[in-house]
């Protein structure tokens, strides 16, 4: 068995090497094993088709994933076939493409309070800001509990980034805006990254063993955040989640009422420090400050922080807010409502956020990113277990410069290893001429 599993692993290597991938997927959550061994296999299709601004757009995705874990190794592969098909009505010309990608190859060492990760992987730090991307290189962890280590240093490329050449929307969503696009790297070493995170949490008790980390779990979205904003196809939290996903049970409550508590909790409170360096990147510079979720009476969430990024002439502050709360009903229904507000104020004259890696991505189609702060969103979401439907609202746009904003919304229906969702947006801003409508279905089925 394991002489099989290295073999498929290579296969993966060999052909996905120089390939991208970043596709967001609950694969992993669907793995089975084989012939009771510990080698997980699964694959993932997915169809989309829809019209956006005079233009059909149509993708089709295919991919598999294997993992052979033991108590405290764990080797893991992702990767896949993906097309898209775009035709202008306009002009009457169809583009298309057809691309191999690799997701995730990853090992990973689970100690009783560490974890250690080297390979292609979901990067994220412990912040609200910072990192989330998809990265070639190490990661370190060490949970106690109420403090918690979180150590990144890798390598980043258009190939397999988050936001790349392969798997952003941008391949069927390329309006011509005129918003500002981050640089991305061609090769390894134009483009570094390192950081960390240390965070106090004083409302976990002390850790007495890490819980391994599943793998192939997509580390940019969780079941806290209703509107992580990294998912490829939409961007609220993915409606793919695995264990306690939208469509679990929730402890009852009063209808619209949570457990009432009277004072203010402090949920984490952290040191945030990251650099870039790289053949691409003219002066190394750093970004440190703290981070800290509030909990306030009536469970309102204030995530907030502030970064003094440092760099010869481009120093400046990076600064957000973002407001959450959740609305919970006997009958499992929950509605999450979500405000947030990201920008920056220049210390020097014509300063600019230099950090090419965020964890904004806002909009559908827009996918607004540090490099467009000054920024906002608002989002409502929806869910209803019973009948495994969701519903989502979200509106992103500048507060300054081009002025871009976007309104979208979403219907969802989960049958077993089947989602189908239906999507709808409206694009204004910039350098469009009128607004842009977007309508599109896509259907994923695991197995």
């Amino acid at each position: 068995m394991k002489q099989y599993t290295l073999t498929i692993l290579l296969i993966f290597t060999v052909t996905f090497a120089h390939a991208q991938w970043e596709c967001p997927s609950k694969l992993a959550a669907n793995l089975d094993p084989v012939f009771n061994s510990p080698v997980l296999l699964g694959s993932e299709f997915q169809l989309s088709s829809g019209v956006l601004d005079g233009n059909s757009i149509n993708t089709a995705m295919a991919f598999a994933g294997i993992d052979y874990s033991t108590v405290k190794h764990s080797l893991y592969a992702e990767g896949g076939f993906k097309a898209w098909w775009k035709y202008d009505f306009n002009q009457e010309v169809l583009f298309d493409q057809y691309r191999f990608g690799l997701r995730e190859l990853f090992y990973q060492y689970n100690g009783d309070l560490s974890r250690f990760t080297v390979g292609l992987q979901s990067s994220t730090l412990d912040d609200h800001y910072l990192l989330n991307e998809r990265t070639a290189g190490i990661n370190y962890i060490l949970d106690l509990g109420t403090w918690k280590l979180n150590l990144y240093g890798g390598t980043v490329t258009k190939d397999f980034a988050r936001n790349g050449i392969f798997c952003t929307t941008g391949f069927i969503y390329d309006l011509p805006t005129g918003q500002r696009q981050i640089l991305l790297g061609n090769n390894f070493g134009d483009k570094n990254l390192a950081g960390l995170t240390l965070s106090f949490l004083p409302g976990k008790e002390k850790k007495q063993k890490t819980e391994p980390l599943e793998s192939g779990d997509d580390e940019f979205e969780t079941f806290d955040n209703e509107f992580e904003t990294s998912d490829e196809f939409g961007n609220e939290s993915d409606e793919f989640e695995s264990t306690d996903d939208e469509f679990g049970s929730f402890s009852e409550a009063e209808p619209f009422a949570t457990v009432k508590k009277d004072r203010v909790v402090i949920e984490d409170l952290g040191i945030a420090a990251y650099t870039e360096f790289g053949d691409w990147i003219p002066n190394t510079f750093f970004h440190s400050g703290l981070f800290a979720t509030v909990k306030f009476p009536g469970e309102f969430y204030l995530k907030t922080e502030a970064l003094l990024q440092l760099e010869n002439s481009n120093k400046g502050i990076i600064y957000l807010a973002e407001l959450e709360k959740t609305f919970r009903l006997k009958s499992g229904s929950r509605l999450a409502l979500n405000a947030a507000y990201y920008s920056f104020s220049e210390i020097d004259e014509n300063a600019m956020v230099l950090n090419s890696y965020s964890n904004i991505l806002a909009g559908e189609v827009l996918r607004l990113d540090a490099i467009n702060m000054p920024l906002y969103l608002l989002g409502a979401k929806l869910n209803f277990p019973a009948q495994k439907i969701h519903l989502k609202f979200q509106h992103v746009g500048q507060t300054s410069s081009g002025d871009l904003k976007e309104l979208d919304f979403e219907i969802g229906k989960h049958f077993n290893r089947l989602q189908v969702n239906a999507k709808g947006g409206m694009v204004n801003g910039g350098e469009l001429e009128e607004k842009a409508f977007l309508a599109r279905l896509e259907a994923r089925f695991y197995f």
